[in-house]
């Protein structure tokens, strides 16, 4: 003989209501942070789009002051920059010196500024990828000005502080030179 557990709807309504509290709460008072940003979807413009842009504006205030230490901080300790033609750089140490001896050729009197636009970013949880273009223009005796078109594609990660690091930069000039 089988014997069968009679719930009422009222006990039934009451166990359902109380799961659901309890998973309320204990979701409230965990700390998983919740993805502020769509997860594993092409953004092309709204608030992750300007998140990341924001992170690239502090690798390009850098850039424009000359600054390669503080560009190479916006790196992962062991980062790897692709550079268009060379060798791939790995580590932080090692891109600081490559944007030390090879980025800032022009003359010291010369005018540079480099410009990026993030185009694309796809966020996984503490993980990102990035599209993006760019340009430099460098303005010698006030009279001739040189501009580079890029585009770049990288890998980021949040470190252990919360802050956006490059894991991987790859970078690729466009063929021609333009001259204004």
């Amino acid at each position: 003989m089988k014997s069968k557990i009679k719930i009422s709807p009222l006990n039934l309504l009451l166990c359902a209501a109380a799961i659901l509290s309890m998973g309320y709460l204990v979701g409230c008072n965990s700390n998983a942070e919740a993805p502020s940003y769509p997860q594993g979807v092409i953004l092309n413009s709204g608030p992750g789009l300007e998140n990341i842009q924001a992170v690239t504006d502090v690798f390009l205030e850098a850039w424009n002051k000359r600054d390669a230490t503080a560009c190479a901080n916006t790196y992962s300790k062991d980062a790897i920059f692709m550079p268009q033609g060379e060798s791939s750089i790995v580590g932080r140490e090692n891109i600081r010196k490559f944007f030390n001896d090879n980025e800032w050729e022009a003359t010291n009197d010369a005018k540079m500024n480099i410009e990026e636009k993030v185009d694309e970013v796809i966020y996984f949880d503490d993980w990102s990828v990035m599209r993006g273009t760019g340009e430099i223009t460098v303005t010698e005796a006030e009279s001739m000005e040189d501009k580079y078109r890029f585009k770049w594609v990288m890998l980021s990660k949040k470190n252990e502080i919360g802050e956006w690091e490059s894991v991987w930069d790859i970078f690729n000039d466009e063929i021609c030179k333009c001259i204004n």
